[in-house]
């Protein structure tokens, strides 16, 4: 029994001097390649990483790290950079650690970048207040209808004129600036939405709770054309979101202006 403890700790003080001797290898080669400059910096990542998953998330979380190898053990295509992951999808999975080749995300970027803008789109952020924006109740992937007034639209107007020759009635058109409510863009995209928080009251702290009091800033997804119109509106009118409900689409409107309020046109068939 005795002979056999004695094995035991021999294998075990063996065992440890092994491991000493190659992590003190390691040491020393690593230390001569640096003093070498046959260092190369590559990226690596904390964690594995399925297939297709989309990188910018675990950009986001910190999960890319740089690695320091010998210049000769570097991959061919090695990622060197953080940015080069960035808007891309891995295409095969990758291991926590393991040098990652750029033919391993290639070929794969994120459609729409990491806002997932959709083709022939482009996003712009605008910031409103909490009732402008549905009270903050917003969130990505919702569709809103964008609204503007302004304050001296150019409105057409028919008016019934006497024909001095005939005696008949004709229409003419006259216009004027009036104040005037507008569906600029019927339905729009919701890509982002960023609330802001405030500190809860209750003693010895608490968690951030939404401040649906201040403003919220909201990405949407406007095609060029209306992209251009959205902007005008805000710097020369005011501008309003309406949610609309899922699967809903956006209504196209007639300007609304006093005279509509006050004066409504009849439904059809009334009398």
């Amino acid at each position: 029994m005795r002979s056999r403890g004695l094995v035991v700790v021999l294998a075990l003080i063996l065992a440890t001097a092994a491991t000493a001797g190659v992590f003190l290898y390691a040491r020393g080669v690593r230390e001569e390649a640096r003093r070498g400059g046959d260092l190369t910096t590559v990226i690596v990542s904390k964690v594995d990483i399925p297939a297709n998953t989309d990188l910018n998330n675990l950009i986001a979380e910190g999960q890319f790290v740089e690695k320091e190898i010998p210049t000769d053990a570097v991959v061919e295509g090695a990622i060197t950079s953080v940015s080069q992951l960035r808007n891309r999808r891995n295409n095969v999975f990758i291991l926590a650690g393991e040098q990652i080749p750029i033919s391993r995300v290639e070929g794969a970027k994120v459609p729409g970048g990491v806002l997932s803008i959709p083709e022939g789109h482009q996003a712009i952020t605008v910031s409103l207040d909490a009732p402008r924006a549905v009270g903050a109740a917003l969130s990505g992937g919702d569709n809103v209808t964008v609204l503007a007034t302004f304050a001296d639209a150019p409105i057409q107007e028919k008016r019934r004129a006497q024909q001095p020759t005939t005696g008949t009635t004709g229409q003419q058109q006259a216009q004027q600036t009036q104040p005037a409510t507008v569906v600029l863009v019927p339905q729009v995209e919701v890509l982002r939405v960023v609330v802001p928080t405030r500190a809860t009251t209750a003693i010895g702290g608490g968690p951030e709770t939404p401040d649906t009091t201040g403003d919220v800033q909201v990405t949407l997804a406007f095609l060029p054309e209306e992209a251009q119109r959205f902007v005008f509106a805000l710097e020369q009118g005011s501008v309003y979101l309406s949610l609309l409900p899922p699967d809903a689409e956006g209504v196209e409107l007639e300007p609304l202006t006093i005279e509509g309020i006050v004066n409504p046109p009849k439904a059809k068939g009334a009398k």
